[in-house]
């Protein structure tokens, strides 16, 4: 399967739904994609949903910890969300997993969301 995305708005949310295989050259796409949303809208989250990403590529992760670090900076959140096992493998492998806000499907992320907005000055 080639790599395509899509992407979508709700709540200051971005949600960008990954499919297939991200590697050197869709990761550059990926990431002139994000450039794009960052420059046309305001919000305060981006969604990666990875349940359709089949592979990914250290180009691939070396551009989500780019954007994760540009986002932090800017004091917006990245999460990631359904990462599928091969590709959470290799995060593991890179030792990024801590690091990152991954969760395993959509009940676990709006538990989480629901806490930040309802508590906002309290640390998760």
């Amino acid at each position: 399967m080639a790599f395509n995305f899509n992407t979508g708005f709700e709540n200051h949310i971005v949600r960008i739904t990954l499919k297939g295989r991200l590697n050197s050259e869709q990761a550059h796409e990926l990431d002139k994609e994000i450039k794009k949303l960052l420059k046309e809208h305001d919000f305060e989250t981006m969604i990666l949903d990875m349940k359709e990403l089949e592979l990914i590529t250290s180009t691939g992760i070396g551009i989500i910890i780019k954007v994760k670090t540009y986002l932090s900076r800017l004091h917006k959140e990245l999460i990631m969300l359904h990462m599928q096992p091969q590709v959470k493998k290799v995060f593991e492998i890179v030792h990024l997993l801590p690091t990152l806000n991954v969760f395993e499907d959509k009940n676990e992320l709006d538990s989480y969301l629901y806490k930040i907005q309802k508590n906002p000055a309290e640390e998760i």
